[in-house]
């Protein structure tokens, strides 16, 4: 595997959250990207015209609006919805589409329905975090190729969440020969099996803890903070 130098950067921030040892490291970089895209948006990109065009194409999911909002910044913010209000408002002027007819082999166009049903699965912010962390599978895959240390990195971490496993492996599947990514899967698998193993132990005793018979019966901390573990894991 090859990688230009450009992407070979992204290698530093992985290291970095690899060293830690608190919940997914992929969760941790998540955490850092999406602060630092929320961060631009109401920063740097106020005076990239072109990225503002894209916003207000873009907008924003309910989430990433709601952080936004918690950003001191609301002038920055008033502006972006000044000019994506403007573009939801020309969408809501698209003439009414033909509906297709028994004999009509044409598709009808897209009206206001189809642009706005579009405009609500999109976000900026979205876009830019995924774009990145595809970038950063592909260096995960690189750095598995290409560095032992790194192995014990990954093989010393608690648990990789369900979705950035997902997107592990997929990477993994595309970039890597056979047998590194035989060796990358048997890891990473057994790394959440046993993580599992206690994870359901502690869900079972919050859940049996409910039982008249075990009244009275102390929870370990491991099973009280269950739900939210269990959530972090399911991601």
């Amino acid at each position: 595997m090859v990688l230009i130098l450009s992407e070979k950067i992204f290698t530093i921030p992985i290291n970095e959250a690899f060293d830690e040892h608190d919940g997914c490291p992929m969760c941790r970089l998540h955490r850092a990207l999406e602060e630092t895209s929320l961060t631009y948006v109401l920063g740097a990109a106020m005076m990239e015209p072109d990225v503002r065009i894209k916003m207000n194409e873009a907008g924003f999911c309910h989430e990433h609006f709601a952080k936004l909002r918690g950003i001191k910044n609301k002038l920055a913010l008033a502006l972006i919805l000044e000019s994506h209000l403007a573009d939801v408002n020309s969408l809501l002027e698209t003439e009414v589409s033909g509906r297709k007819g028994f004999f009509k082999k044409k598709e009808p166009d897209a009206d206001a329905g189809d642009k706005l049903s579009a405009l609500s699965g999109s976000c900026f912010a979205c876009k830019r975090i995924r774009s990145t962390e595809l970038r950063y599978y592909s260096n995960i895959a690189y750095l598995w190729d290409s560095d032992e240390k790194f192995h014990e990195k990954f093989r010393s971490q608690p648990y990789i969440c369900v979705t950035h496993t997902a997107g592990i492996l997929e990477a993994g599947r595309r970039e890597l020969k056979a047998e590194k990514y035989q060796s990358l899967y048997e890891d990473i698998t057994a790394l959440n099996r046993a993580y599992l193993d206690k994870l359901r132990a502690s869900v079972t005793e919050f859940t049996v803890s409910f039982d008249h018979r075990n009244a009275g019966t102390p929870l370990s901390d491991e099973a009280r903070n269950s739900i939210e573990k269990a959530l972090e894991f399911l991601n």
